[in-house]
């Protein structure tokens, strides 16, 4: 008499020396289980994996948004603040913008102090994210001024250009 699959158990224990059991993949729902959980897993890790890294609609929205927030209020500058890279850094996490988790923002100073022809009245930051090839521009206005025991109300003016400065 021929054992046919319909009548394989879904489940049997383990040969591995412990006393679970575990899908028959001699079983076509054993089979189907062992391959939807695969696939399961599969959209799982990429679903960590696309809600941890930047698109470019997201950073571009974010870098936006960044600016209105910059430009929509004044903000106190004083040697206990970390300047505008700080400020600008703040502005795009608070953006509500891109991955829930990871995905790292970089603001650089992109001031050059030896370019003579350099425009003085603004100061340039470079602002790239960690997951895609884009880089924006911001010009801010006025310079970051100097630090001080005191503390300073500054109204930005931010102007944005994608490229490097």
């Amino acid at each position: 008499m021929s054992k046919d699959h319909d009548d394989e158990p879904i489940f049997v224990r383990s040969k591995w020396g412990t006393s679970r059991y575990v899908y028959n993949p001699n079983n076509p729902i054993g089979m189907g289980l062992i391959i939807g959980s695969l696939l399961f897993a599969a959209g799982g890790l990429y679903y960590l994996f696309a809600s941890s890294s930047w698109s470019e609609g997201e950073f571009r929205d974010a870098v936006h948004s960044a600016v209105r927030d910059l430009e929509s209020e004044q903000h106190t500058m004083g040697s206990w603040t970390g300047g505008y890279e700080s400020l600008i850094r703040d502005a795009l996490e608070e953006s509500g913008e891109g991955p829930s988790a990871g995905g790292g923002v970089y603001v650089e100073d992109a001031n050059d102090p030896y370019d003579e022809d350099a425009d003085r009245s603004v100061d340039r930051f470079e602002v790239t994210a960690k997951d895609v090839d884009t880089v924006f521009c911001l010009s801010v206005s006025p310079p970051e001024p100097e630090p001080t025991l005191t503390s300073i109300k500054v109204s930005l003016s931010v102007t944005v250009e994608e490229g490097e400065c």
